[in-house]
């Protein structure tokens, strides 16, 4: 694998910095957002003067719970740590997207759910079986010590190197563990796991084969050859990426019963939003319209999510979702849970 260097003046360039202050910048209402943009010049020149001179040390993380789709403790850098993730991502992006495999859609451009949820459809038209996988608490199990092992196969600028090191020492506890909602957290991950990808198309010579990020599904005409496979994976993920199996979300079945995957039902020939899904769906928009029709949120909010989750329900052509939400009547009680 060739290494790549000299990538310290790029990232240290104005224009690069200010290009990653646009990004962390976009859709962002906080107070210090609105601050550093106040002074962008300024605090852009300061950031590059620390990151120069080997002062910069990433700040405290700020933590949130959520409880949908499931229970996850999501951590918040403050706004300038937010540039810096964007500006390292910008020079490193390129150098792993020569490496990453076709069949890899998290967190990549031209890439998303979308698109791995049809190539996964496509995979399953032409064979008859497939194993679907995840790992146990991903983000939370990365170590530390094998992904910068990782990252220096691949780069080898001793400053970007030991900037890395410091993002990823910020987050976790005892040497594990990537903070969920960071720019960089998102990408280590999928950087990890380009490991097992290429040991899946390279060493295991699968051809039917999609991951999006610790979710991943593969295809053969033979139920057997796929319990070999799962067999060799959890080895693999357990010895040389110190991961586990998830094993509730282990599967092999027939394609006749539909493929779970990404919050959707897959089938040769139609796709479905999985019951859950479904709900979740519904009573996310039930919700925003007892509050538009009650005055708790301004019509410019609202209008947005129905455009979105229809444009959502548009694309798995979900009709009776749709029609429940075109035909139901909506009560001034508020929803219950």
């Amino acid at each position: 694998m060739q290494r790549i260097g000299h990538l310290k003046e790029s990232f240290l360039s104005f224009a690069n910095l200010y290009a990653a202050y646009k990004k962390a910048y976009r859709g962002t209402k906080s107070y210090q957002s609105y601050a550093f943009a106040f002074n962008a010049d300024r605090e852009l020149l300061l950031l590059q003067s620390e990151l120069t001179g080997g002062a910069y040390e990433p700040g405290n993380y700020n933590y949130f719970t959520i409880k949908e789709p499931k229970e996850r403790i999501i951590a918040v850098s403050p706004f300038r740590d937010r540039v810096v993730h964007h500006a390292l991502v910008n020079v490193i992006e390129p150098v792993y997207e020569k490496r990453f495999i076709y069949d890899s859609y998290a967190t990549r451009k031209e890439k998303g759910a979308h698109k791995a949820i049809a190539r996964a459809q496509y995979f399953l038209r032409k064979t008859r079986w497939y194993l679907k996988m995840d790992v146990r608490k991903y983000f939370d199990s990365i170590d530390h010590r094998v992904l910068n092992a990782i990252i220096r196969r691949k780069i080898k600028d001793p400053y970007i190197l030991n900037l890395c090191e410091k993002i990823i020492a910020k987050g976790g506890s005892g040497l594990k563990g990537l903070p969920i909602g960071n720019l960089t957290s998102q990408f280590f991950a999928n950087v990890y796991l380009d490991v097992f990808d290429h040991y899946i198309k390279d060493e295991l010579k699968i051809k039917g084969y999609v991951r999006y990020m610790d979710d991943f599904c593969i295809f053969d005409e033979s139920k057997e050859t796929l319990k070999l496979h799962r067999d060799r994976i959890k080895i693999f993920l357990n010895e040389k990426l110190r991961l586990e199996a998830k094993e509730s979300a282990t599967l092999i079945n027939s394609r006749l019963h539909g493929l779970p995957f990404l919050g959707v039902r897959i089938f040769p020939g139609q796709i479905r939003l999985i019951t859950e899904n479904f709900n979740r769906s519904y009573k996310k928009l039930m919700t925003n319209e007892w509050q538009y029709q009650n005055d708790r949120i301004l019509y410019e909010k609202y209008s947005s999510s129905m455009q979105s989750l229809t444009a959502h329900l548009n694309y798995w052509g979900n009709n009776l979702l749709k029609n429940r939400l075109y035909t139901g009547t909506v009560s001034k009680a508020a929803p219950t849970a």
